[in-house]
């Protein structure tokens, strides 16, 4: 089989992996901060056309103000920072989830890396920022409904969805070992393969990768035939 067209990436593990190491849990955010740059030269290098990474959900919320706000800022130093890094390696930038409640400030910078890296023709890195599976689906329903659609179809919610410019992911990883979607792309991933790695998300690497997509192309897509 060849490689996927699409691989979408719940990232888990950060916690714990400071935790073991008697670190503050923000210190396991910033390390895996690097393991998604990590991550992003090695789709480039086999030349994956779309990857999508679940950075903070509508559940996140309900973590420590100081956890939430050390979240924040590092999302403006990666997005600021990264924007070189994006336009070097010809990466084009979209953001899905709903932005609103997030500062001005941070809102700025992800309008203005998702404007600045618009035309590159490499990967196309998704953030899921904000973003939840049942949330996504609802905005698409009702954003239909106030258009004043009725009889709503599949491919009328899927062109609307947070994810519409991106095909819906073939394989999706969640590192950590921890077997469960916690509400990512749920109408997107209706028929994706699944992949449950134990290694926590920081210590991802290309070689974990490889191992991966080894596992798919060993997995046999029937799409409900036989």
């Amino acid at each position: 089989m060849a490689n996927p067209n699409h691989i979408a990436f719940i990232l888990d593990g950060n916690g714990r992996w400071a935790t073991k190491r008697g670190l503050p849990r923000n210190l396991g955010h910033a390390e895996g901060v690097k393991a998604v740059e990590r991550t992003l030269n090695a789709l480039c290098e086999l030349k994956i056309p779309y990857a999508s990474f679940f950075v903070f959900s509508t559940e996140n919320w309900k973590r420590s103000k100081e956890e939430v706000d050390g979240l924040f800022n590092l999302a403006e130093e990666y997005f600021d920072k990264g924007l070189e890094f994006f336009n070097q390696n010809n990466i084009k930038v979209e953001v899905f989830g709903d932005l609103k409640p997030f500062p001005q400030k941070l809102q700025k910078i992800i309008k203005n890396v998702c404007e600045s890296t618009a035309k590159n023709t490499g990967l196309n890195a998704g953030f899921c920022v904000n973003y939840g599976g049942k949330e996504d689906i609802l905005q698409a329903i009702n954003h239909l409904i106030n258009k004043g659609e009725k009889n709503i179809s599949a491919q009328q919610i899927s062109a609307n969805l947070y994810t519409k410019n991106f095909p819906d992911p073939d394989f999706v990883i969640r590192t950590s070992g921890e077997m469960r979607i916690s509400n990512f792309m749920l109408w997107q991933m209706s028929y994706s393969e699944l992949y449950f790695p134990k290694i926590l998300w920081p210590d991802f690497n290309k070689k974990h990768l490889i191992k991966s997509l080894k596992v798919f192309s060993k997995r046999k897509r029937r799409f409900g035939g036989y």
